[in-house]
């Protein structure tokens, strides 16, 4: 049993582990960190190999905290998530259903009151907070097309952090409804919801869903109405073949599911069906606003100079990737050609619809099936999961870091007996190929 770091006095915390970790200094083995803990924050005020700790100019500690079988590091960020899928939970799929036949399940499967919702939602919280998540890039999903604010008041009132993207739906003949609910809810609604959320970290953003369900008109009002009230914009993005279909050639699954709902109409291949890739099909809106992108499965070197060229964040997630098989339809994801580019990539975990892990939420599997596939180094992995992500959403990086400051959370990641406590590698690889979850030492988001 781990005991309490914090307590219900101000106190200066050392921890021995085997060794430490983030995205600024990598693996150090064996690690310590210098803690000053109060009621409702935790700082750093040192980390590093355990003989540097002592410096005259460090406080003493209060207690010593030893965690030998331990890699720390710190608490992670999901930027792409559903929470309110959340009641679902993991689902068995078959690729060669296709991607709409999986959203018909979802539509037919996910809760329309806000009741349900929030039931949902507080679900997606707790098994987030237990795979050691500090801060999300919720998508708020529009049952039956209908905006919802309740995983934003949800997420306010939780342990987490981040942004709860609105998403919404508009294209053909449901584009000028679509425009004048937002335009609406952004006068009437909107103001109370941000002075629900004023003082703590939890925002709220813009979703438009996807280049095949939104159109491009749309996007760019969406663009201009973010600007306007500074809200953050978040999309997904060339995410699967049928949306490269629909919006290269305007025909396929999509269209079809369009027509099935009654609102496709000509003006539709005034921007669909033109030849573009989607990320080119969206470049007036990327180079308006910045569009947080998740995905991005289909990425060619011109799409990856786009983003690079725009400050594109990318939220890519590993196993949804996986579970659709998107490999198939486009190759390895390119991640590693993106962060080479200058384009800022994220992890996310889409859905627990789409993961293997029913008990958590958790980029920190992302980063395991990483590490396992393509031998990702750590630093990379970490950044990832924690400082790009944060960025990406709009916190302070440096509070999921352990550098000296504030900290958002610190997690304990089992490593097995018998690894040599003096190489980081071997340390790293043992955390990284656990299944077990992360012990969660500390969970601050007020430390944003």
């Amino acid at each position: 049993m781990i005991p309490a770091l914090q307590t219900d006095r101000p106190s200066i915390v050392r921890l021995h582990a085997a060794g430490i970790a983030d995205a600024s200094m990598g693996v150090v083995a064996p690690g310590a960190i210098l803690l000053e803990t109060h009621p409702d924050r935790v700082v750093v005020r040192a980390a590093g190999r355990p003989e540097a700790l002592g410096a005259p100019d460090l406080p003493a500690p209060d207690r010593t905290v030893d965690l030998p079988d331990h890699l720390l590091i710190p608490a992670l960020v999901n930027a792409h998530t559903h929470l309110d899928l959340s009641h679902i939970g993991p689902v068995a799929h078959d690729p060669g259903d296709g991607f709409v036949a999986w959203v018909e399940h979802i539509r037919a499967s996910r809760r329309e009151t806000p009741e349900g919702i929030a039931e949902a939602v507080r679900l997606g919280v707790e098994l987030s907070a237990k795979g050691g998540t500090v801060a999300v890039g919720d998508i708020a999903g529009a049952p039956g097309g209908r905006l919802t604010d309740t995983p934003a008041r949800v997420l306010g009132a939780s342990v987490l952090a981040g942004v709860s993207y609105l998403e919404f739906f508009g294209i053909g003949k449901s584009a000028p409804g679509t425009v004048e609910r937002l335009e609406r809810f952004a006068t009437r609604d909107l103001p109370a919801l941000c002075a629900q959320l004023a003082g703590t970290p939890v925002r709220v953003g813009l979703q438009p869903h996807a280049p095949n369900t939104v159109d491009l008109g749309v996007y760019r009002w969406a663009a201009a109405l973010a600007s306007r009230l500074d809200l953050p914009l978040c999309t997904h993005l060339a995410e699967t073949i049928e949306e490269h279909e629909f919006i290269k050639r305007g025909t396929g699954p999509q269209r079809a599911m369009l027509e099935r709902f009654g609102v496709w109409d000509e003006s539709v291949l005034h921007h669909a069906g033109r030849g573009l890739h989607p990320v080119a099909h969206l470049s007036p809106v990327l180079r308006a606003h910045r569009v947080l992108s998740a995905h991005v499965n289909d990425a060619t070197d011109d799409a990856i100079g786009l983003l690079a060229e725009t400050d594109t964040p990318v939220v890519y997630c590993p196993r949804a990737s996986a579970y659709f098989r998107a490999d198939r339809a486009f190759g390895p994801h390119r991640y590693r050609d993106m962060l080479a580019a200058g384009v800022p990539v994220c992890l996310g975990t889409d859905s627990i619809v789409n993961l293997d892990t029913p008990d958590r939420i958790s980029v920190l599997d992302e980063m395991r099936l990483l590490h396992r596939r393509d031998r990702t180094d750590p630093r990379t992995l970490l950044a990832m999961a924690t400082v790009h992500g944060a960025a990406a959403l709009g916190l302070n990086g440096a509070a999921v870091t352990l550098t000296p400051g504030p900290l958002a959370g610190l997690l304990g990641i089992p490593i097995a007996r018998g690894v040599a406590r003096d190489d980081p590698d071997e340390l790293w690889a043992s955390a990284m190929n656990q299944t077990a979850p992360p012990t969660v030492l500390i969970l601050s988001r007020e430390s944003f």
